[in-house]
Order: C-alpha cells, then structure tokens, then sequence
C-alpha cells in the first residue's frame, strides 16, 4: 500500500512539474490573437504551458473558463462554468425526470475534438451525485 501511495504522489508531481505559469508576452502571437477574438470580455486572466499546448484559465462575468491550444493557436479544449439559464433544455428535462429529488448544484461545460459533454453535481441535503450528460442528452456516466 505504501508503495502504491509514493507512485501516486510522484506521478502528480511529475504532471504538476510539466505545467507552469507563464506571462502573456511569453504566448505565441496566434494564440494570443485567438484568444483576444475569442474571449473579449476576459478577466483574470493566468496562462501555463504543458508541453506543448498552452492553457489560460479566465473569467468571464464570474463564470471560469479553461481553454487549451497548441501551439499554432488552435483551440482543442474548453471547459466552461454554466449558469442553470444555460443548460440544454433536454438535459434539464433528463434531470428531472431521473433525479427528481436533487437539485442542480454546479453545471459545466466540456468541448474536446468536436464532442460536447456537461458535468453537473446533483445534491440532496447531504447527498451528492455528479452526472455527465452528452449533448443529445443521453446519461453518459453517474458518480456517486
């Protein structure tokens, strides 16, 4: 058990030691052009490097994003905080239908290759569910 532990601790500091902060003059021009397009409300804004993409974590009206991209500027990744406004009727539908007795607790969004998925976490008094839905929302997978 020992060692199964020290393996797990040395394997997250070895991905912790591959991503590091960095300033934005340090970010390639078309990734900062995409970005400032993308994204012009932004605030709070803190870029890493991990190997060979670049990531910047923002907000946007309160709301936290992450975005990745490589380093030629395309965007590969987004995850982005939701307001409950902002869910797919169909998911909320789904949600109703099957956790009648939680509440949505916190809602976000996933968007890699082209495939969309939400995340949400289902709460009933002390209990907690956390749900992944696709964008057809069909249940992808329930943690409890």
């Amino acid at each position: 058990m020992k060692i199964l532990k020290s393996f797990i601790v040395l394997l997250m500091v070895g991905f912790t030691m591959n991503a590091q902060d960095i300033s934005s003059s340090e970010v390639p021009t078309a990734i900062q052009s995409h970005f400032n397009k993308a994204y012009k409300n932004a605030t709070d804004i803190e870029w890493e490097k991990e190997m060979d993409h670049y990531q910047v974590e923002f907000e946007i009206d309160r709301m936290d994003y992450e975005v990745w991209y490589t380093s030629d500027g395309k965007q590969v990744k987004l995850e982005k905080e939701l307001h409950l406004n902002e869910l797919p009727t169909a998911i909320k539908s789904a949600i109703k239908k099957k956790y009648s007795d939680y509440s949505i607790d916190d809602c976000e969004l996933r968007e890699e290759n082209g495939n969309v998925i939400y995340l949400l976490e289902l709460e009933k008094w002390s209990d907690e569910i956390e749900v992944i839905y696709d964008a057809n929302a069909k249940l992808l997978k329930e943690i409890k």
